[in-house]
């Protein structure tokens, strides 16, 4: 398509800059880096953008790390038994879409003591698919807490049941499990899409199969405009370019 020819040429273009600034010696991407981090911390200020939810002194202790914090003005506040779990935070964000604002959910990995806390937003905000960009434990270190079932297992979060239906290899980087999620007597069914090929602070060997998830990963969405749940350890770095590849592969299929 024209838009997808377009697409090539921009990125031809932005690849050859990249090789040109990394052969420089004074260290020109590491510039740019730097650059755009002051920018961000700029741009918070003049919006008046805070963390005061994650900084709270009751909702620390939920967070992986002390510096990688929601934004009060597109954190995710789960109000599903908010009374009964005495809180509303969850380390998670809102990411907006080619036509949605709240297209993708970015959230670290669970934790322990967040795992029930990950299943009421599931509920709350009737996520259908799942997609999780981490093994559970990378370089003899835990990455994220296991919060689905193995094989004729049913694992009970408070009030939720979670269970697992099928699961399958969708490609040799690429494990599909398909879920039942039950609450209060009514039940759903979630789609848990897990990339097991990305190191930490590394990146794939190949893009085929990533992309095939992407793809399986919007035609298990359909039209549905609720959004997409996507985790890694920290919920940034992975998450990040997933959310923006589908992001873009959206944009593509638009125009």
């Amino acid at each position: 398509s024209r838009g997808m020819s377009r697409c090539k040429e921009y990125l031809k273009g932005f690849l050859a800059q990249v090789e040109a600034k990394a052969g420089q010696e004074k260290g020109q991407l590491a510039e740019e880096f730097q650059e755009i981090k002051a920018r961000t911390i700029a741009f918070r200020q003049q919006q008046a953008i805070s963390n005061e939810a994650g900084c709270n002194k009751e909702n620390i202790k939920k967070n992986r790390y002390k510096d990688i914090l929601p934004y009060d003005q597109t954190r995710v506040v789960v109000n599903l038994l908010a009374e009964e779990c005495q809180a509303d935070y969850i380390n998670a964000s809102f990411i907006q879409g080619v036509d949605n604002k709240r297209c993708y959910i970015a959230t670290q990995g669970p934790l322990a003591h967040t795992v029930l806390d990950f299943w009421r937003m599931i509920w709350q905000y009737k996520v259908k698919v799942i997609v999780m960009a981490c093994r559970e434990v990378e370089m003899g270190k835990k990455k994220c807490e296991r919060y689905w079932p193995s094989a004729e297992e049913t694992l009970h979060f408070g009030p939720f049941s979670v269970a697992q239906i099928k699961e399958q290899e969708l490609n040799p980087d690429v494990i599909l499990r398909v879920l039942s999620l039950a609450f209060q007597q009514e039940e759903r069914v979630i789609s848990h899409f897990q990339y097991v090929a990305w190191p930490d602070r590394g990146i794939p060997d190949t893009y085929g199969y990533f992309l095939n998830m992407i793809e399986q990963v919007r035609f298990k969405q359909g039209e549905d405009i609720v959004p997409i749940c996507v985790h890694c350890r920290a919920g940034c770095g992975r998450t990040g370019v997933i959310c923006t590849l589908e992001y873009v592969r959206q944009l593509l299929l638009k125009e």
